[in-house]
């Protein structure tokens, strides 16, 4: 099947106008985001079915591309970083998703399986990996480019489709529908300012008065990253916010001494010392969950080897039915169970957990 090249805001208009409504769309993206906090489409590939096309995105009007999102199914292999990149072209995350990855862990098979290996596994196609790591925004793309951009989806609707018959077959599409919805609903999730410093790795560690400075370090961090359309380690890095939350007094020199570049130290110093002064009279947040103590993890490896049993009767690997961070929380706090743990879990594995507990 040869792909069509797709650059114009008509071309897309046209198409898009002659296709069903409703129609599942075969999906894949290509994104750059080496150097800035959005990822930037540079490339949408689209089986509709019938033909494939590679679509320019630099080249075409977000508006006008906005259609096939938000009128169709998107099915799609492991897609949380593609909705980002649509999401952040477009200003809106799909309507609806369908992920063949989740359908293939729902059918017994690894819960990270990828794209090439499950086209191998169904359809005996080896596919080459050579273009991964290419640079996608740079134009004309390579022959070796183009034609791993059409291989992502060319196979697409086979494999949906093999994987949909053996959903039907197990009783299961249910849950890849239930699975699809959760996997939207958390990739549209906007962090809350109060909970940037859960991501700051180590901010575990620190005592309370560190932690209430990094309660207000984290935010600002991360609106800059925004605003200034950079990585959040270009605007200041992990280890940096950390020191200046442990840092004792509010002198400019403290700033030299975490190793920030003199340019970041005129252009953000104010900010930073003015913000340091507000986290040293704010109360700290909650501490992170420690290690598990000696009776939680007696109790993890018990409920470990019932989710092992359960998984085999049920024929899922373990980590599909339930991960290490819904087991500790639910051991932790019975009485508030973790959203995954609800619909088609909790009757095979939530409810007997609980009994257990």
């Amino acid at each position: 099947m040869a792909y069509l090249w797709c650059d114009t805001n008509d071309a897309i208009g046209s198409w898009l106008d002659s296709l069903a409504p409703g129609s599942p769309m075969y999906l894949d993206t290509e994104f750059m985001r080496e150097r800035t906090f959005w990822p930037e489409l540079a490339l949408v590939q689209v089986h509709d079915g019938d033909a494939i096309r590679l679509i320019d995105t630099p080249r075409i009007t977000p508006a006008a591309l906005a259609p096939l999102f938000r009128q169709h199914t998107l099915v799609m292999h492991a897609c949380s970083e593609d909705l980002e990149a649509i999401a952040s072209y477009t200003g809106a995350y799909p309507a609806a998703i369908e992920d063949t990855q989740i359908a293939a862990a729902l059918t017994g098979e690894d819960m990270q399986l990828g794209y090439q290996k499950v086209v191998q596994m169904l359809l005996g196609v080896e596919l080459p990996k050579g273009a991964t790591r290419t640079n996608w925004l740079k134009r004309p793309l390579s022959e070796e480019q183009l034609h791993y951009a059409e291989d992502d989806v060319k196979y697409l609707p086979q494999v949906t489709s093999i994987l949909r018959e053996r959903l039907t077959a197990l009783g299961r599409m249910d849950w890849w529908q239930e699975e699809c919805d959760r996997l939207l609903a958390q990739a549209s999730r906007e962090e809350l300012p109060e909970d940037a410093w859960r991501g700051v790795k180590g901010a575990g560690l620190l005592p309370d008065d560190a932690r209430a400075v990094l309660s207000v370090l984290a935010p600002w961090r991360n609106r800059m990253a925004r605003e200034r359309n950079l990585p959040k380690s270009f605007v200041i890095k992990d280890a940096q916010l950390l020191d200046l939350a442990r840092a004792r007094g509010g002198h400019r020199g403290i700033l030299a001494d975490v190793g920030l570049h003199p340019k970041s130290i005129r252009r953000d110093g104010e900010a930073l010392l003015a913000l340091i002064a507000e986290g040293q009279q704010v109360a700290p947040p909650p501490p992170l969950p420690g290690p598990p103590d000696a009776h939680e993890k007696k109790m993890a490896k018990a409920l470990r080897s019932k989710v092992g049993q359960v998984a085999d009767q049920v024929g899922l690997k373990p980590d599909v039915l339930m991960r290490r961070r819904w087991l500790e929380s639910l051991i932790r706090n019975p009485e508030r169970v973790p959203e995954p743990l609800t619909g088609w879990r909790n009757a095979i594995i939530t409810q007997p957990l609980l009994e257990l507990l």
